[in-house]
């Protein structure tokens, strides 16, 4: 089944709706030929008005695809952020890693699937758990500007992989991108299971 899913993506137009390299990596390791279309639609929804976070990044996801579907009106994989979004500035990921040091969080990402005929939107979320880092070591890594464009102000796959203890549930979802998940959803729209 996979491998007609497979077979079925890499014959077909699959957008990615986010300029995130990270996210064009993983499903480019897939064997998924994908083209980035990065979504501009305004990412300020009102979080007040979601029950939980998987909703509030499910819809993120969902509005971020319509935007470029209707651009584009094509087959298209756009990825939604998390709740966690990207510092401002270096005082505000100075502030961000201050609050997640020594503690677990959650990361939560959307994922919506559109085809001209079906649209899938789910999530994923998996908890992780900074190390006991000092000021000094945050400040050294803020320096570093790595943490600049990322959500909750690092990125796991690189030098902020140095504050994560543990990790409980997919590496890939704090990545951005859950394989696992993405590719079960995908065998579904493309083999009809």
């Amino acid at each position: 089944m996979l491998e007609q899913t497979m077979q079925t993506l890499t014959m077909s137009r699959v957008i990615l709706a986010s300029g995130s390299p990270r996210r064009y990596e993983l499903i480019k390791s897939l064997g998924i030929n994908v083209e980035v279309v990065p979504s501009t639609y305004d990412e300020n929804l009102d979080r007040s008005k979601y029950k939980n976070i998987g909703e509030y990044v499910q819809d993120l996801a969902k509005y971020k695809v319509q935007e470029v579907y209707e651009r584009l009106k094509d087959t298209m994989v756009a990825l939604g952020d998390t709740m966690y979004g990207k510092p401002k500035n270096n005082s505000h990921a100075f502030e961000i890693l201050s609050s997640l040091a020594n503690k677990e969080h959650t990361v939560y990402t959307g994922v919506c699937l559109k085809t001209p005929e079906r649209e899938v939107k789910f999530y994923e979320s998996t908890i992780v758990k900074f190390g006991d880092i000092s000021k000094e070591q945050i400040q050294a890594y803020v320096k570093s500007g790595e943490p600049l464009d990322k959500a909750g102000a690092y990125g796991i796959q690189g030098v902020g992989g140095c504050l994560v203890e543990k990790v409980y549930g997919d590496f890939y979802t704090v990545m951005g991108m859950p394989l696992y998940s993405l590719a079960k959803q995908l065998n579904k729209i493309f083999c009809n299971n």
